[in-house]
């Protein structure tokens, strides 16, 4: 008859928000199958519900000396949160579980509901997700105590750390830069949707700590503040030619602000604004003629709007624009008299007939 094949790991069993356990085992099962065991524990008050396989093993020595690392690490026999009463030292005791013990364990659970099989798929999960937190938190708070790890770190290296794994990361295309800018924006969208409803992360700080928050990120030169008055004028322009997009096309979409208006609706408008901002000497009739001037060669100097353009673009845009407003039809209120906007003009003025008693219907 074949030998069983045996299994040897090593486990942390708890309770839920309570008290846990370390220790070592070795089955004729497969460790996940061995859910009825939860430790050799002696302490009467200690009820665990749950189990973590930490890992598994080729041999009993091997799962032992793996505890023994974990119960120094831990120092469970001193540590509150552990029930182990004594350190394992030794490579040369191992309980083997017959396989056919284990299986007729875990039926036995499965047909009573007990222990894991008495949950729920969404409460394993959170179960798991709470073990982990603790887990991780334990080992926060003795890093923290012994200045291990990142807690071995000033800020300000933290801070290069964190800049040279973000660059890292940008180069191999993880983690963030592995998804597309419509992703990252779904993500964001939901992800502030989500702090801002559980009152988290600058949702849940008041006006004072914010201020706090960002005296710091200035002192540290991290953030906006650790970019060069040219990389924040980029990073605006950028920023703004994104959110006019994506504002746009949302408009575009649903037909809403400018996109939900006709071009005589717009024509319309564009003439009540100007007359507006005439009456109200805004914009561009709030300046002089000097202001103007050197706004002009200011343009000029640096190449933008038609000062930007070349002769055959200027002649080119001319000559659209000409049979543009050639190809539009005005009448004249006072007559009828129906022409372009230059013969309408010419014809008035003529007459005697104020230019402006116009409408355009082509």
């Amino acid at each position: 008859m074949e030998t069983p094949k045996e299994y040897y790991y090593t486990y942390y069993s708890y309770e839920e928000w309570g008290r846990g356990y370390i220790g070592s085992r070795g089955c004729e099962c497969l460790p996940e199958e061995d859910i009825r065991y939860f430790g050799s524990y002696s302490d009467k008050t200690f009820h665990p519900t749950e189990k973590i396989i930490l890992g598994i093993y080729e041999t009993r020595e091997e799962a032992i000396a793996a505890e023994i690392i974990l119960h120094n690490f831990y120092d469970v026999a001193n540590n509150p949160h552990f029930v182990n009463k004594a350190k394992q030292t030794s490579t040369k005791f191992s309980y083997i579980v017959p396989r056919e013990e284990a299986i007729k364990n875990g039926k036995k659970s499965y047909e009573l509901g007990l222990g894991v099989h008495g949950l729920t798929p969404e409460q394993r999960r959170k179960n798991s997700s709470k073990s982990g937190k603790i887990g991780g938190k334990i080992t926060a708070n003795k890093n923290k105590k012994e200045k291990k790890g990142i807690f071995g770190l000033t800020t300000e290296q933290r801070v290069e750390n964190g800049k040279i794994a973000g660059k890292r990361n940008y180069e191999l295309g993880v983690g963030v830069h592995s998804r597309t800018k419509e992703q990252m924006s779904e993500d964001g969208k939901k992800g502030s949707a989500r702090a801002k409803e559980l009152c988290v992360g600058i949702f849940g700080m008041t006006p004072e700590e914010k201020s706090a928050a960002g005296k710091k990120a200035k002192e540290l030169g991290v953030g906006i503040f650790g970019l060069s008055p040219e990389q924040r004028s980029e990073n605006s322009k950028k920023g703004g030619k994104i959110g006019g997009k994506i504002g746009g096309n949302t408009n575009k979409k649903n037909k809403t602000g400018v996109c939900g208006r006709t071009k005589e609706q717009m024509n319309e408008d564009g003439k009540k604004g100007g007359k507006k901002s005439k009456e109200l000497g805004l914009g561009f009739h709030a300046l002089t003629k000097e202001e103007r001037s050197e706004i002009g060669k200011r343009q000029k100097e640096l190449e933008l709007g038609i000062h930007g353009l070349t002769k055959e673009q200027r002649s080119e845009n001319g000559r659209k624009g000409a049979k543009k407003v050639c190809a539009q039809k005005w009448e004249c209120t006072e007559t009828g008299y129906i022409a372009n906007p230059g013969n309408l003009s010419k014809y008035q003025k003529k007459r005697g007939i104020d230019t402006s008693k116009r409408s355009r219907i082509l």
